[in-house]
């Protein structure tokens, strides 16, 4: 508790000094893989932030905090397994109550890009959903429902994920290295460390309003067979 609380304040303070700490930088590592995990590979989690964590660690790169090489192949790893781990889901438990709940809960513009995607192009269409939040968790799902052969998923899986964490913590390593964020330097890094945790924000509580809107239907709709049928 008190490490995290550590690495809470010297987000707040942007002391990066802080953050190279060896025991603080692993932990660091570990909470990237964890959240790139989740966010491709389980639903209710889609909501986290990974476009702006990636474009925020491309900075961070950029600043001496990551080592290039080996923050990338910890988000790919992330990526790759957590989007692996969606297409176990469809494969093996997508009839079930709590993966069918979850795709309930996800708003239908989600449902039609992802169908909309995977219908035209195939597995294709995971380095297109690759970049857009929430469709990147659904399409995975989607393969393991259809049944599709596990070796293509695995080639299209990796590469879309190298391709994906590549680009972002590039176009943030970039950024991090240019004129205007040098001259500006506490005031982005301050907006940028603001960015994900205002998206969580929002995330939860789309989530719960959105939980709270499927069951006030669902009585609506249970009243009205009751009433139907008395």
């Amino acid at each position: 508790m008190e490490t995290i609380l550590t690495i809470y304040h010297a987000f707040l303070d942007m002391n990066l000094s802080v953050l190279k700490d060896p025991s603080i930088l692993w932990i660091l590592y570990g909470m990237l893989f964890v959240i790139l995990l989740l966010e491709n590979g389980i639903l209710p989690a889609a909501f986290l932030p990974g476009d702006s964590l990636l474009f925020l660690t491309g900075v961070f790169i950029s600043e001496g905090v990551f080592h290039f090489g080996l923050i990338n192949v910890v988000l790919i790893a992330g990526a790759a397994f957590g989007t692996w781990l969606g297409y176990l889901q469809g494969l093996w438990l997508g009839n079930t109550k709590m993966v069918q709940g979850w795709l309930a809960h996800l708003p239908d513009k989600y449902h039609e890009r992802a169908k909309t995607l995977f219908h035209k192009y195939g597995l294709q269409a995971l380095f297109i959903g690759r970049f857009i939040a929430f469709v990147r968790t659904l399409l995975p799902i989607m393969a393991g429902l259809s049944g599709l052969h596990s070796r293509r998923f695995h080639i299209f899986n990796w590469i879309s994920a190298i391709l994906w964490i590549f680009l972002i913590t590039g176009l943030g390593y970039l950024f991090g290295l240019s004129p205007l964020f040098k001259a500006y330097k506490e005031q982005f890094m301050f907006i940028l460390m603001l960015i994900p945790v205002i998206l969580i924000g929002i995330g939860i509580v789309a989530s719960i309003i959105l939980v709270i809107k499927r069951s006030i239907n669902k009585r609506k709709k249970t009243n009205n067979i009751d009433n139907n049928q008395s």
